[in-house]
């Protein structure tokens, strides 16, 4: 009996150590460490290059900064902009991010797994999803927007930030519905929502943030595991010697 609990904790302790793991690495900001500092892109140096070029850099003084609903809805999608939200709030739902191909390399035996183009964040565990938040403009009114995990957690740590160079994008019509309601609630109009994320960088880093957050999930699920798993060895012992 005695030999069964404490297979039975020791799976436990596995169990907790592997969700914590996945929490810790999940939330790693990679992006931000491995980027470092970035000189922030003036209006003028936006001229000469392409469109994509500039997305999700750091925004100098001089690039448009949207402050209300109305000048939300004025802007092109071809304009560089930003934003200082004074608030952030997820609505759970994102869309695949472009360098994340729809199909995944399976085995023979498996084959390959299709990723959807919406999916609830509960389950991107690799993140391979861009969230829809709302954000509160200084005029108190709320536009949709796609942003790196890192700014997304700034943000909600109450922590004023300028948001990268960013521009208006459609948005993703099987999210139109998941998000419907919250964006009703908050008067947000979802016929374009403020993507700023560095595609460019994230495609060309992503297998290296993926491996750094693979390694460091097992290290973290191995330590943990040991320590929780002698935990429970040593709590178990002590009750058998009284």
């Amino acid at each position: 009996m005695k030999k069964m609990l404490r297979k039975f904790l020791e799976f436990i302790s596995v169990i907790i150590a592997l969700i914590i793991a996945v929490l810790v690495a999940k939330d790693l900001p990679l992006e931000s460490l491995l980027r470092g500092k970035e000189e922030p892109v003036t209006l003028a140096m936006t001229e000469g290059g392409l469109p994509e070029d500039y997305i999700g850099m750091p925004a100098a003084d001089d690039i448009p900064r949207i402050e209300d609903a109305e000048s939300w809805e004025d802007t092109w999608q071809t304009s560089y902009v930003t934003v200082e939200p004074e608030a952030i709030i997820p609505t759970g739902v994102g869309a695949r991010h472009p360098w994340i191909s729809a199909y995944s390399s399976g085995s023979r035996r498996s084959g390959s797994r299709y990723r959807p183009d919406v999916s609830d964040m509960t389950f991107d565990i690799l993140g391979e999803y861009s969230e829809y938040f709302l954000i509160q403009l200084p005029d108190q009114s709320y536009i949709l927007a796609q942003m790196s995990i890192d700014d997304a957690r700034a943000l909600k740590a109450g922590k004023k930030i300028t948001l990268p160079i960013g521009r208006k994008g459609a948005v993703h019509q099987q999210a139109i519905s998941q998000i419907e309601d919250a964006s009703r609630s908050y008067d947000v109009n979802m016929e374009g929502v403020f993507y700023c994320i560095n595609d460019q960088w994230n495609e060309s880093h992503n297998m290296l943030m993926l491996l750094i957050r693979y390694g460091c999930g097992a290290l973290i699920a191995l330590v943990l595991g040991s320590i929780l798993i002698t935990i429970v060895d040593k709590i178990l012992k002590e009750k058998t010697e009284e």
